[in-house]
């Protein structure tokens, strides 16, 4: 039996106890530890160095680069990052631990955290490394973070439902090649609805797409991590 605890769901969807503020408190307490040891790491930190190389061979032979080729370099590390959060919620202590006295998002939350800074930390050296040339002074470095933050919920959100899909609590198998799905899908929109457009006349109507696909990923995170599941009757 593994001592890490799963994602659980919670005491009282499942039937169990409701235990009392302050105990539920101490609960919480004692699960932070080994939920972020247990929390998968290394995949993304092994995507975000992926993605640090990408952008590097500019910077590292001086090559000129015209700025549409850096976003799409950078754009490459948008979904390697996404595709290292893909793994974060793979949980296989999930079988060995069927309720906690905790909701499945508190859980979730307490693996976002290492997750968000590590992928964070890995998309602001990519940025430092795309910056080093003169010529990408000028890059819309905010808007392309946006594209980066949206790349990630959305990874967030496919773990999410891989997660609660699998019996084993190992979700990445799903999770990822959904991601990719996705983002085959959105390279290959027409240009009236396109999200990956170049610097120009229609960009800036693209990233309020890319703001409303951020918020519609995160509600829907929201919504697979808090519904209740039953058991089925037979």
């Amino acid at each position: 039996m593994s001592d890490v605890p799963a994602v659980g769901a919670a005491g009282p969807a499942a039937g169990g106890p409701v235990p009392r503020r302050g105990g539920r408190l101490r609960t919480v307490a004692a699960l932070v530890w080994p939920t972020l040891r247990a929390t998968r790491i290394s995949p993304l930190l092994a995507a975000g160095v992926v993605g640090v190389a990408i952008v590097s061979p500019p910077a590292v032979t001086g090559s000129v680069l015209p700025p549409d080729e850096h976003i799409t370099l950078l754009r490459l590390v948008m979904a390697c990052v996404g595709l290292g959060v893909t793994f974060v919620l793979d949980d296989p202590a999930k079988p060995t631990a069927e309720t906690l006295p905790v909701p499945a998002w508190l859980g979730a939350l307490l693996r976002a955290v290492p997750a968000a800074v590590v992928g964070g930390a890995c998309w602001a050296a990519a940025l430092l490394v795309t910056r080093s040339g003169p010529e990408t002074a000028s890059l819309p470095y905010a808007d392309l973070t946006r594209e980066a933050a949206t790349v990630a919920a959305v990874a967030f959100l496919t773990s999410a439902v891989g997660w609660r899909r699998s019996p084993r609590g190992i979700g990445s198998p799903l999770a990822a090649p959904m991601l990719l799905l996705g983002m085959t899908v959105v390279a290959l929109l027409p240009a009236s609805v396109a999200f990956l457009v170049d610097v120009g006349d229609g960009w800036d109507a693209a990233h309020d797409r890319w703001m409303y696909l951020l918020a519609g990923a995160l509600l829907a995170t929201a919504g697979v991590l808090t519904v209740r599941r039953y058991p089925r009757r037979g």
